[in-house]
């Protein structure tokens, strides 16, 4: 089984390819959606370390922890440093769940695949790539983002890159237009070069 790291700045569109990797019969983790299940997991460490304003009712109010994070690097890697290692963990007991059940690739959907050193458990990684504006656009169409808040979450991904993974990786761009068909078309192809023995391809 082969696991592929999907990965790429915000709202560059890796739901997208995850969804067709998906459909090729891939597993796919989401590992943002992990994140909320660490968060969940760590509200005393997180209140303690944030205080009760990030807090709605028993819950995390995941906005309010964003702004606070978003803007002050010593505060993100405070939250990281509390919740990657659950969500790490996570993806192994996923990984080796797969492999048991013989599927032919298990894809790791997660902008911060670099930081979380999710990229030493895969055999290969997609970075998924398209332009700044184009980006903006699409935060402030499905999150309401404003540029301000946009830059700031910029900023803290600025370690996002195709450049920073080691040599010994090997890392495919693909470039997010609008078009569906060639988004399916891009993974498609891509399954089919690597040897995934998907009935799709």
């Amino acid at each position: 089984m082969q696991v592929i790291g999907l990965t790429g700045k915000a709202c560059a569109g890796k739901n997208l390819y995850a969804k067709q990797f998906e459909l090729l019969g891939c597993v796919v983790v989401d590992v943002d959606t992990l994140g909320h299940h660490a968060l969940s997991q760590r509200i005393p460490q997180l209140v303690a370390s944030f205080g009760d304003s990030i807090l709605v009712g028993n819950e995390i109010d995941r906005k309010v922890l964003g702004s606070l994070v978003f803007s002050d690097p010593v505060q993100l890697r405070k939250l990281e440093a509390i919740t990657h290692p659950v969500m790490v963990e996570r993806c192994r007991e996923l990984i080796e769940a797969a492999k048991r059940e013989q599927k032919p690739a298990l894809v790791l959907n997660a902008a911060l695949l670099y930081r979380m050193k999710l990229h030493v458990l895969c055999d290969r990684v997609v970075f998924v790539q398209a332009p700044f504006l184009v980006r903006f656009m699409r935060a402030k169409k499905r999150e309401h983002s404003t540029f301000k808040r946009f830059v700031a979450r910029e900023k803290a991904q600025k370690d996002i890159s195709k450049k920073i993974f080691p040599s010994s990786l090997e890392v495919s761009v693909m470039h997010n237009g609008t078009a569906q068909v060639r988004i399916h078309r891009q993974v498609t192809t891509y399954c089919a070069t690597i040897g995934i023995g998907v009935s799709s391809v």
